[in-house]
């Protein structure tokens, strides 16, 4: 999934926003002093996960948050806690929102007011 993370940071940097992407390479032990530098200076967190979003990474950065104090927008994008059929993968993303565009439509909204002013040369 860190690959639609990259294009969710590249395509906000299109539109005036800065993104950074982590790559956490596992959930447990969840590494706190990245969560907690990068919480302290972004308006929101989008967590990709290719599995069941209850329980996983996204959850987990959510509850460090909450420890520490900090409140800040999780936008989580992974599977739902149901049943899901059989199919072609890119097909039942598309279907239950493990896209770029889910993401980008849902953290877009959260951080509308940190869009930094763009110069242009003439």
């Amino acid at each position: 999934m860190i690959s639609l993370a990259r294009e969710l940071g590249v395509r906000l940097g299109r539109e005036g926003y800065s993104a950074a992407v982590i790559n956490p390479r596992f959930v447990k032990p969840i590494d706190r002093a990245v969560i907690e530098s990068y919480a302290r200076r972004v308006a929101a967190f989008v967590t990709f996960e290719d599995h069941v979003k209850m329980g996983g990474f996204g959850s987990a950065v959510i509850e460090a948050l909450e420890e520490m104090g900090i409140q800040i927008p999780v936008v989580r994008i992974g599977w739902p806690d149901q049943f899901i059929e059989h199919g072609k993968i890119d097909d039942l993303r598309a279907r239950y929102g493990l896209t770029v565009e889910a993401a980008q439509s849902q953290v877009v909204p959260l951080i509308a007011h940190r869009r930094r002013a763009t110069l242009v040369a003439s």
